[in-house]
């Protein structure tokens, strides 16, 4: 006789039931529960909560235009200091605590993938619409704060800041889509990646423009593409920074190209990496 939908067996053992016909309405409870859990262990694991969220980049803007506007007159950009390095320090922490996020979303719910409902990619969407959201309202928030506060007189582009954004964001879910996958075959891997994204900081462009370096080093940055996402932010607050080097095409396609390459083997091989 043969063997039902409903008989057969996921690879960590649990019964797999019959595939209902409202998948794509399931599909968004789990995320939701999957990101309300993820809310409660950031509770949990810090009295500050997601404040830190917000802390970590203003902290990390302040002490920049401080020690800056120490040694140097006016930033490469505009008058305002501040300014300047939020639209450069934010964009790049969105993509890279993002990136983070997804790349520990397997292991993160890795109790949870034995249950069917609960599958790869709400594992890694939970996260990353979760850290997306938050990274973006505190973007919002600082420079809206900033611009208040310094009653500065800012043409904002608005459509350069939502690609901006949605650079960053892509960027975040490939990286991170794929080193998940290396996280979990070759733990060494983690270090090594922390390693090689310290520097990254800087050679995204945060402090510096990156056109403004020798043509033999900006033609070695411009393949980083962090440094598009950067330099995107800048352009919409700064009219007359010229970022015509940049390429959505480029980061897109990076982004895309990743996160198929990481989704597909974790589909192939997640049960058995996290069976060892």
């Amino acid at each position: 006789m043969q063997q039902s939908t409903a008989d057969r067996a996921s690879p960590l053992g649990f019964t797999a039931p019959q595939e209902p016909a409202t998948r794509s309405f399931r599909t968004f409870r789990v995320i939701m529960a999957l990101i309300l859990r993820e809310i409660g262990s950031r509770d949990s694991r810090s009295s500050l909560g997601f404040l830190w969220a917000f802390i970590e980049p203003i902290g990390t803007v302040i002490i920049l235009a401080f020690a800056f506007s120490i040694t140097l007159r006016s930033p490469r950009l505009g008058t305002n200091f501040p300014l300047y390095y939020v639209t450069g320090v934010v964009p790049f922490h969105m993509y890279s605590q993002c990136a983070s996020k997804v790349s520990g979303s397997i292991r993160f719910s890795r109790q949870l993938l034995g249950f069917p409902s609960v599958t790869v990619l709400d594992a890694l969407f939970a996260r990353f619409i979760l850290n997306y959201v938050i990274s973006a309202l505190v973007f919002v928030t600082l420079t809206g704060i900033i611009i208040w506060y310094y009653d500065l007189r800012v043409n904002v582009n608005v459509e350069s800041v939502g690609l901006s954004i949605a650079m960053a964001g892509a960027l975040a879910l490939g990286i991170g889509t794929f080193n998940s996958v290396l996280f979990l075959a070759w733990p060494t891997y983690e270090n090594i990646w922390g390693m090689f994204s310290r520097p990254m900081f800087l050679a995204s462009g945060v402090l510096f423009l990156i056109d403004d370096l020798p043509d033999y080093i900006f033609n070695i940055l411009w393949w980083n593409p962090a440094a598009h996402v950067v330099a995107e932010m800048r352009h919409a607050f700064f009219p007359s920074y010229d970022a015509g080097w940049v390429s959505p095409f480029y980061v897109f396609a990076i982004s895309g190209g990743l996160f198929l390459i990481g989704l597909i083997t974790l589909h192939r091989f997640v049960y058995d990496a996290l069976d060892r």
